[in-house]
């Protein structure tokens, strides 16, 4: 891995018992300077931690979930590390990225971009393989191949879609007002539209509402809450 790939940590603070952790590296698969947090728990020096990642939605980076949320106090009785990336690359200046709070910076959706213009949006191929490969390379203390996914808004569109493509990666999926029907709703619209043109198959790899409806027999665990922009009766079992 070469030096700037490398993670640096940048800042950190205590908190119950454990520490907040940020960190910062160059992403080969974004083409830019990227940041993410981890709560370490408490531990004893041979102690490996499971993985959540927390996917955060619209305009949020990755201090969002670690500085409002509390879940560090779950977390560090529990024993298991939380993982915050951002949300989308930044400094690309790619024209329009800044112009709305939808759709460019903030706002990756989780998914590949297959539009020249925003060919360094790649963020599914970050959560899921860059930065897990990252993490074991670094950070011994963390056990990644005991991982469970998370988020909210669009990060809930982005922990069940990519739980739904990896189910060999994955313990569990949760997620909090998730976007989990986006090709029929003005926000998947607009960046579907822009990050993967307009053929509506493509659309239909990065919605959990059809994604679902493929895995008539699996064995999920999924949690939902306060669904929105969602097909109910897909995800009831």
């Amino acid at each position: 891995m070469a030096s700037d790939s490398k993670p640096t940590e940048i800042s950190s603070t205590k908190m119950f018992g454990g520490y907040n952790k940020r960190f910062k590296h160059y992403s080969p698969t974004l083409g830019c300077s990227m940041t993410f947090h981890i709560y370490f728990p408490p531990s004893s020096p041979s102690q490996k931690f499971p993985v959540l990642y927390w996917l955060s939605g619209l305009t949020c980076t990755d201090e969002n979930f670690i500085a409002k949320s509390g879940a560090q106090r779950v977390a560090s009785s529990e024993g298991v590390a939380l993982i915050a990336p951002d949300t989308s690359p930044r400094g690309l200046n790619i024209e329009g990225e800044s112009d709305s709070w939808d759709f460019g910076v903030g706002a990756g959706f989780y998914l590949n971009a297959t539009q020249e213009k925003w060919k360094n949006w790649q963020m599914y191929d970050y959560i899921v393989k860059e930065l897990p490969a990252l993490l074991q390379e670094n950070f011994p203390q963390l056990d990644t191949s005991r991982a469970s996914i998370s988020g909210h808004s669009m990060g809930g569109h982005g922990a069940l879609t990519i739980y739904l493509k990896n189910l060999d990666k994955y313990k569990s999926v949760s997620a909090f007002a998730p976007v989990a029907n986006p090709t029929n709703c003005p926000w998947g619209h607009k960046a579907f539209t822009n990050y993967l043109g307009e053929n509506r198959a493509a659309w239909e790899e990065y919605d959990a509402t059809f994604l679902v409806s493929k895995y008539n027999n699996v064995a999920a665990t999924i949690l939902i809450d306060q669904v929105k922009y969602l097909i109910h009766h897909q995800f009831e079992t």
